[in-house]
């Protein structure tokens, strides 16, 4: 069994931080409607525990602005700059790779003929984690695919035994 905090990070300016702690509790930390000094603070706070970071590994999407590409670049330079200055060890972890290992086939939705990685993704985390709530905040409708995501690249982390 794991001792460790599990966290995983999906970037982005709407992004998500999923800490998974040994004894099955859960902490949700949502970029976009914090700064980042209380990013920092967060992140700092779990490297008070013996964790591991796994965060997906994005690059530059084809078709996307040059001001988005540098924007998601920051944020991705910004989160490792905190993980390495907490001495918190990290794997980069490509997209497809985590999703081979935690996708089923009852979990897939097919759209035009291709895999709708959303759909797909939020029907993975609500077989794995039934009781989470996967709302942004109490007061949001929709589910929010960061925090699927984030929470499924630290299941990842979890069954990998980073």
């Amino acid at each position: 069994m794991n001792k460790k905090v599990i966290i995983g990070i999906d970037p982005g300016k709407e992004g998500f931080i999923t800490a998974m702690f040994p004894d099955g509790e859960f902490q949700f930390f949502s970029m976009a409607d914090n700064t980042d000094g209380q990013c920092a603070d967060f992140i700092s706070a779990l490297a008070s525990n013996p964790c591991v970071v796994a965060m997906e590994d994005v690059h530059a999407i084809f078709g996307s602005s040059a001001k988005t590409t540098f924007s998601f670049g920051q944020i991705k330079g910004f989160l490792l700059g905190l993980i390495v200055a907490n001495k918190i060890p990290y794997h980069l972890i490509p997209p497809k790779t985590w999703q081979k290992l935690i996708w089923e086939n009852c979990d897939k939705v097919m759209s035009a003929g291709k895999v709708d990685t959303k759909k797909t993704s939020t029907n993975a985390a609500l077989r794995i984690f039934p009781t989470i709530d996967f709302r942004r905040n109490e007061r949001c409708r929709i589910l929010d695919n960061n925090k699927v995501d984030a929470t499924l690249i630290a299941e990842y982390a979890r069954r990998k035994n980073l």
